[in-house]
């Protein structure tokens, strides 16, 4: 942990103990979760970094105290609360244990690794641990079918990025071949069986994947590959195009991990015949 996580995560504990005699929330204190995430709860914070409160309690409760806020006028909407500690040194919203436990049913695998990080603060008897203890031993126990779902998006990505292509379209083809470079770090973290982070850390963290050890020089080298305004022409063979051959020679590198450490399958070279 640094130093600036160390300073925010004391902040943090200050915030919470004036929360705690809110008008509204000390009504249900025994009853609410108070986590923080966020780079505070995972020690890599710097100088953007602020503090990242969520909240959680039953969707019934959740729904009432949603009604208090609005009826003491501290909200101006009836689906949720977003507010600002202190002059926006933090935020905080509320969730349910239901929505937490439905990013796992649901494999939401952004939120399961963002709150696999965080830190509950404030937990009566536990359930915020219990739900994410729960939760997480059975997560990506299997890995193959997420894998192969993410599979089949590159290889179908990687296909459609060939028409944009040939017919000169830049913005389009830039779109794709970013799609197909943000899948590729994404399934980094399932091919080791892990969830992987939102899309602005995505990258952040690839090093600590096996395949981001082995490729990220060549992941970072394809952002070379991306047309440019007006710089394609149209009607070349797809070998031509490099944001094709790089992205085809990434997926040569993906489908080879996959048989490597899990076997071969049907769908890596028939990927077709499943989309």
């Amino acid at each position: 942990m640094n130093e600036k996580s160390a300073e925010l995560r004391k902040q943090a504990i200050v915030y919470m103990n004036e929360l705690s005699d809110h008008p509204v929330l000390k009504r249900h204190w025994s009853q609410i979760t108070l986590v923080l995430k966020g780079s505070a709860a995972r020690g890599n914070s710097d100088q953007y970094s602020d503090i990242d409160f969520v909240f959680f309690c039953d969707e019934t409760l959740r729904q009432t105290i949603i009604e208090q806020y609005f009826d003491a006028g501290l909200i101006k909407r009836k689906d949720g609360i977003f507010l600002p500690i202190d002059n926006w040194a933090g935020h905080y919203h509320f969730e349910s244990f239901e929505i937490l436990r439905g990013y796992f049913e649901e494999s939401e695998f952004p939120q399961v690794w963002e709150f696999q990080y965080a830190i509950p603060l404030h937990d009566p008897c536990e359930r915020f641990a219990t739900i994410m203890a729960d939760g997480s031993a059975n997560f990506l126990r299997d890995p193959i079918p997420a894998i192969k779902d993410c599979y089949l998006d590159l290889m179908l990505t990687l296909d459609w990025l060939r028409h944009p292509l040939i017919r000169g379209d830049s913005i389009s083809a830039t779109i794709h071949a970013a799609t197909l470079l943000q899948q590729l770090c994404r399934i980094a973290y399932l091919l080791d069986g892990t969830s992987y982070p939102h899309d602005k850390w995505v990258s952040h963290y690839l090093s600590t994947t096996r395949f981001g050890q082995l490729h990220s020089e060549k992941l970072n080298v394809y952002l070379d590959t991306l047309p440019k305004s007006n710089g394609l022409t149209k009607y070349l063979a797809l070998e031509e195009y490099a944001a094709y051959a790089e992205g085809a020679a990434l997926m040569g590198e993906v489908s080879g991990f996959i048989r490597e450490q899990y076997g071969d399958f049907a769908w890596i070279e028939e990927w077709y015949l499943y989309v």
